[in-house]
């Protein structure tokens, strides 16, 4: 009964290290493909923003030369609800091209810790982001040098786990040590 207890202890914790190495493995590829999305959003907003201001400057007739911020200063003046609109476009722009610009500038190795408060944040825009993304996400094991390091974290990490928790699972098991005999 022992034996078997300790193998199903040992593939237990075998298992939990193997799920934890390839959990721990999609990290990088998440933090790319949050990278790439990032960049489509940001270019979304653009988009959005030149349409609308394009918009206003026909419908009020105002030179093509006008630049934005001449536009959504006429706009305010007549359409203040219009023109908010556009300055929370902005900075929903602001906001993404400041993520994906933090995430360019930093180590692939410390980008998926980077991804992390993106992902828990309280910026709506990014979170959205982030939402869409793991929804699309397709889990690959990637060979690369970062893939690497995190499932090696992510064995580690298991293993040390699933070690405690058969651990605990098992003190109610053991035998308590005699007493000693007082001679």
């Amino acid at each position: 009964m022992r034996f078997l207890g300790r193998w199903l202890g040992q593939s237990l914790t075998l298992a939990a290290g193997i799920l934890a190495l390839a959990l721990a493995a999609q990290a990088p590829g998440f933090a790319e493909h949050y990278m790439a999305a990032l960049e489509q959003r940001a270019q979304e907003q653009r988009t959005d923003i030149a349409g609308r201001i394009d918009v206003a400057r026909r419908f009020y007739s105002l030179p093509e030369t006008a630049d934005a911020r001449a536009v959504l200063l006429h706009l305010t003046e007549r359409e203040p609800a219009n023109a908010e609109g556009i300055r929370r476009s902005a900075q929903r722009l602001a906001a993404l091209e400041g993520a994906h610009r933090r995430l360019v500038e930093a180590s692939p190795l410390l980008r998926p810790l980077l991804v992390l408060p993106a992902v828990a944040g309280s910026n709506a825009a990014i979170a959205d982001v982030a939402d869409s993304t793991l929804a699309g996400y397709t889990p690959r094991l990637p060979l690369s040098l970062p893939a690497l390091a995190y499932g090696l974290a992510g064995l580690f990490l298991g293993v040390l786990l699933a070690e405690a928790l058969v651990s605990l699972a098992r003190m109610p098991f053991r035998r308590a040590a005699p007493a000693p005999r007082p001679w």
